[in-house]
């Protein structure tokens, strides 16, 4: 007889979400766990990671450009019993994974937020950002943070987009620098400044505050904090 357990999912850094495990495969959240929201937290990474030219954006056959679309791939309530959940964890040789190499696969905190998303029924719902603090700016704590959630999909394995990786400090320091000695591009591009590629490419413009922290981040000096 299988046994049921007890098991955590840790989301976003610090927020640690208990979950109990069910004798018919689907995780059971307990009452208590926060809200994930689609257009906040799950969009963004399905965007950078998988609607991506000559994956799954809108000019393919299994889009992933939109709400509509992804839910094709969701059966909502259930990750255990949607395509999209079940690509992105497979351990089996005989299935396709996703992202496929050379991409980076998901994080466990990213498919954390993913599975949540489903068990509480995969809604295309908004969550109202919390006050705005940008008093305590650290790269490792909130500018790296977004940068994985938005930007390294694109940006990261062997072929990232525009040539551009963000997969570390040195990296984002050197996109984030005011020429000389940097392109200056990182705040430009995601302020949707004129002459500057809009980003996160295809999706939403990051919030007035993300904006504004991370370019205090760089006026700051970006320190690697």
């Amino acid at each position: 007889m299988k046994k049921c357990f007890t098991y955590k999912l840790a989301v976003l850094q610090t927020l640690v979400i208990p979950l109990i495990i069910s004798c018919r495969h689907e995780p059971i959240l307990l009452s208590d766990t926060p809200v994930v929201c689609f257009q906040d937290q799950v969009f963004p990474l399905i965007n950078s990671n998988c609607a991506i030219s000559g994956c799954h954006d809108a000019n393919s056959e299994e889009s992933l450009a939109n709400y509509n679309n992804i839910m094709n791939f969701v059966s909502p309530g259930k990750p255990n019993q949607s395509k999209i959940y079940k690509l992105i964890t497979t351990t089996s040789p005989f299935s396709e994974f996703m992202p496929p190499s050379p991409k980076t696969p998901l994080t466990q905190n990213q498919i954390n937020i993913i599975s949540i998303w489903i068990l509480q029924g995969a809604e295309n719902n908004t969550c109202p950002e919390p006050p705005c603090d940008s008093t305590n700016v650290t790269f490792s704590g909130i500018v790296f943070p977004f940068i994985l959630d938005n930007c390294y999909g694109c940006h990261s394995g062997s072929d990232p987009g525009g040539g551009i990786f963000l997969t570390n400090y040195d990296q984002v320091k050197q996109q984030g620098a005011i020429p000389p000695g940097g392109t200056g591009s990182l705040l430009g591009s995601i302020a949707w400044d004129s002459g500057n590629q809009p980003m996160p490419k295809n999706s939403n413009q990051l919030s007035a505050c993300k904006i504004g922290i991370i370019g205090k981040w760089i006026h700051d000096g970006m320190p690697d904090n």
